[in-house]
C-alpha cells in the first residue's frame, strides 16, 4: 500500500529536486495530494518504464478516469482542467495516437532539424550579442533560456507579430502552474485565433500542415486546437527549464564544470547528465488503468489515474547509482527525460539541437559566468522544475 501522500499545494515553492526525493520516498506508486485532486504518481524508474510500455493497462484520455465517470472531481479545477477535454496526440491511444502523431513526424525529422542548426545558431548569437551590450547582471532565464527556444518554436510554427509570441510566452507559463481557472480558455482562444490566421494565409509551417491535413489525416476542430497548444506547450516551456537548469547545475558544481572546462567531459555528457539530474518536467498527467493491476506494490483499481514521475524516476537510486550526484563522468544510462515508447517525446530532435548548440556558445562568449548569489527560487509549478529566475555575472571571454 501507498504510505502517507506526498502533498504539493500553492504556493509551490519546493525545489524541484526535492519535490522528486519525496516522491521517491514515498514509494514506486505515491500517493499525492494536489489542490482539488488525490490521485497516484508513479515515480521509481522500472514502474514507469512499464507504465509507459504497457499501452493496453495504461491507456491515455480522461474518459477512462473512474473519478470522472462518477462525478468524483470538481471538473473546474485547473488542474483538473488541464487533464480534461484534450485531443491532443498525447492523450490518444493506438491507431488514432498514430494518426496524429504521423502528421508531424516529418518536421521533426534529425534531418530537418539539422538542417535547422545554423538559424539556432544565428538566433543564439543575437541573444548573445545582446547580452554582451547590456553586461553587468543578467537574469540568464529571461534573457536567454527564455527566447531562445520561444523564437525557435515561433518560426516552425509560423508565429510572426510580436504581441503573438509574447502571448504565447506569457500563457504557456501559466498553463503549468496549474492555480489559473481562466488559463486553459485563454490559451484555446489564442490557438483558435493562430488557426483562423493561418486558413486564410497557409504557409510552409507546422500549424499550416496540420490545417491542411485532409482524407483519413483530416483533423477535427477540437484535436486541431489541441495539438497545436500541445506543440505550443511542450516546444517551449521543457527546453526553457532544461536551459536555465544546465546553467545552474554547472556555475553550483564549479568541480563539475572544471571538468568541461578542462577538456575531459563533453558537452553531450553535460547536458544528458543534467537532464537525468534536474529533469525539467516533474509530473505529467496522466494515465489511467484499464483493469485492476499491481504496480510497485500497490494494487490499483480500474480507472485510476497516475501522474508520471519523470524529475522522480530519473533519481531512482535503484536505476542509477549515487542517483543524486551530479556526475558528468557518469556512463551513459538509459534515463527518460524524454519519455518511452509510443509517446516518446516527437520534439527531443530539436530540443538536443537547441542545447546543444546554444549551450556551448554561451559558455564560450562567457566563460567565467558566475551566479550573483541571490536566492534561486523555483518556479511555482507542480508539473515544471526549473528556477523561476536566474541571476548571473557576465564576463566575456578572450
Amino acid at each position: 500500500m501507498a504510505g502517507e501522500p506526498v502533498v504539493l499545494h500553492p504556493p509551490f515553492d519546493i525545489d524541484g529536486k526535492e519535490i522528486a526525493d519525496r516522491l521517491l520516498a514515498a514509494g514506486p506508486v505515491a500517493r499525492v495530494q494536489l489542490p482539488g485532486l488525490a490521485l497516484h504518481a508513479v515515480t521509481h524508474n522500472a514502474e514507469l518504464r512499464r507504465v509507459l510500455s504497457d499501452t493496453e493497462t495504461f491507456v491515455r484520455g480522461a474518459e477512462h478516469w473512474r473519478a470522472v465517470r462518477e462525478g468524483e472531481v470538481d471538473r473546474d479545477a485547473p488542474l483538473i482542467r488541464i487533464i480534461l477535454g484534450s485531443e491532443s496526440m498525447l492523450a490518444r491511444n493506438g491507431a488514432d495516437h498514430r494518426r496524429l502523431r504521423r502528421l508531424l513526424q516529418d518536421k521533426f525529422s534529425h534531418r530537418r532539424i539539422h538542417d535547422l542548426r545554423p538559424r539556432i545558431a544565428g538566433i543564439t548569437r543575437d541573444l548573445l550579442d545582446d547580452m554582451g551590450r547590456a553586461g553587468g547582471t543578467v537574469d540568464v532565464k529571461a534573457v536567454f533560456a527564455r527566447p531562445l527556444p520561444t523564437r525557435v518554436l515561433c518560426e516552425l510554427l509560423g508565429v510572426t507579430g510580436d504581441d503573438d509570441i509574447r502571448t504565447m510566452s506569457d500563457y504557456t507559463s501559466r498553463s503549468f502552474s496549474g492555480t489559473g481557472r481562466d488559463d486553459v480558455d485563454e490559451a484555446r482562444a489564442f490557438i483558435v485565433k493562430l488557426i483562423a490566421e493561418k486558413r486564410r494565409d497557409p504557409g510552409e509551417d507546422l500549424i499550416s500542415a496540420l490545417v491542411s491535413a485532409h482524407g483519413d489525416d483530416r483533423l477535427s476542430d477540437m484535436e486541431l486546437i489541441d495539438n497545436v497548444r500541445l506543440l505550443v506547450v511542450a516546444g517551449f516551456e521543457t527546453t526553457m527549464g532544461a536551459l536555465t537548469n544546465v546553467v545552474r547545475a554547472l556555475l553550483t558544481h564549479p568541480d563539475q564544470y572544471a571538468l568541461l572546462r578542462s577538456g575531459r567531459v563533453g558537452w553531450d555528457a553535460v547536458i544528458e547528465e543534467v537532464l537525468r539530474w534536474d529533469t525539467s518536467v516533474a509530473l505529467l498527467p496522466a494515465v489511467f488503468t484499464t483493469r485492476e493491476v499491481e504496480l510497485g506494490g500497490v494494487t490499483l483499481p480500474e480507472g485510476e489515474a497516475l501522474l508520471l514521475g519523470y524529475s522522480a524516476a530519473n533519481r531512482d537510486p535503484n536505476a542509477f547509482a549515487g542517483a543524486d550526484r551530479l556526475d558528468f563522468t557518469r556512463p551513459a544510462s538509459q534515463n527518460l527525460v524524454f519519455g518511452h515508447h509510443a509517446h516518446r517525446c516527437l520534439g527531443e530532435p530539436l530540443a538536443r539541437a537547441e542545447l546543444g548548440v546554444a549551450l556551448p556558445m554561451l559558455f564560450e562568449r562567457f566563460p567565467d559566468i558566475a551566479l550573483t548569489g541571490e536566492r534561486i527560487r523555483p518556479t511555482p509549478s507542480p508539473m515544471m522544475n526549473h528556477p523561476l529566475e536566474l541571476k548571473v555575472r557576465l564576463t566575456a571571454g578572450g
